[in-house]
């Protein structure tokens, strides 16, 4: 008894898995790059670091588009859930917020690339020529939205995995969902 490619109405596919963990393993890796930048001066090194997050934010937003078609695609197993209806109406919410939060963040990111005067390298694997000749005005505001949506992130991720550890703990059934 395996697990099914689409998502059933009491569970999520393999393909729905695997896009959310290869989603959560490419954001992590984007944090951890991220985290790096403060450590380095202005040079080559800090440049290998923001085009190495850049490139990674681009997957990530294609594997949001991909995920979000998916699951507009497939039934959603939580509407199953034994649960009470608000749990479902915030889970949901939460879901949503989530996908949207990430996706303007990837979208910021792509700005800030559009508008930073610079030469973007795709994994070294391919070069856009910079748009602009230096750093267009609006740069620094993108900057400083991608810095302050990225915050954003911590608090809904937390309470995604805290309420992912209590239904594993205590289940998805309750005695009279309401």
């Amino acid at each position: 008894m395996g697990i099914d490619l689409k998502n059933s109405k009491t569970q999520y596919g393999l393909i729905a898995r695997i896009l959310h963990w290869s989603s959560v393993a490419m954001l992590l890796t984007i944090i951890v790059v991220a985290s790096q930048f403060s450590d380095q001066a202005p040079g080559p090194e800090k440049l290998a670091l923001i085009s190495s997050h850049s490139s990674i934010g681009i997957l990530l937003f294609m594997l949001m588009a991909a995920r979000l078609t998916w699951r507009n695609l497939n039934a959603n197993p939580i509407h199953s859930y034994s649960i009470h209806n608000w749990q479902k109406l915030l889970a949901i919410s939460l879901h949503r917020t989530i996908y949207v939060i990430i996706i303007a963040q990837c979208c910021l990111g792509i700005l800030l690339l559009l508008t930073s005067g610079e030469t973007f390298h795709f994994f070294d694997v391919f070069e856009l020529p910079a748009l602009l000749a230096t750093a267009h005005p609006m740069h620094a505001t993108v900057l400083g939205l991608h810095y302050l949506v990225s915050v954003m992130i911590y608090p809904l991720f937390a309470i995604h995995i805290t309420a992912a550890i209590y239904h594993q703990i205590f289940g998805l059934v309750e005695e009279n969902p309401s």
